[in-house]
């Protein structure tokens, strides 16, 4: 479950986003964030997760967030069209300052987007550690198929 919203550092008042998770992640990409009502700054988007077994509630601030350039779509039940929205979301910890990577998918079909619940949150050097080994991989197999 989560909970998000709209804060502003200069007022230091918080809005309801008035939309669902989804949405939010959507426009925040796009950079279309709504501006605080009462002094017009930019306000951040801050999030509200429960990553149960232990790891706690923890208050997050969206530093940044990332969709593919082209998105996988598919005929699913019913011929009807389905989408993966696969996002990579950039949080930092509000009591630390610590980052991590929180990667939330949805299936699109039709107007309806269905949460994916198996969404990883890492800590920012974890995720770093498993692309450079992926990248690293990926240049190595390229080294590999010049040489032949």
């Amino acid at each position: 479950m989560s909970l998000q919203y709209l804060s502003c550092e200069q007022c230091r008042k918080r809005y309801s986003t008035h939309q669902t998770l989804f949405d939010t992640l959507y426009s925040f990409q796009k950079h279309e964030l709504e501006h605080c009502p009462v002094c017009g700054r930019s306000c951040e988007l801050r999030l509200s997760l429960d990553f149960q077994l232990g790891s706690g509630d923890s208050d997050f601030k969206v530093v940044s967030a990332f969709l593919p350039e082209r998105l996988d779509s598919w005929l699913g039940e019913n011929e009807e069209e389905v989408t993966l929205y696969p996002f990579l979301v950039l949080l930092e910890r509000t009591s630390d300052s610590k980052q991590f990577c929180w990667m939330p998918y949805w299936h699109v079909t039709g107007s309806e987007a269905r949460y994916g619940q198996h969404a990883i949150c890492l800590e920012y050097p974890q995720f770093e550690s498993l692309m450079t080994q992926a990248c690293e991989k990926s240049e190595a197999k390229v080294r590999e198929l010049s040489v032949v």
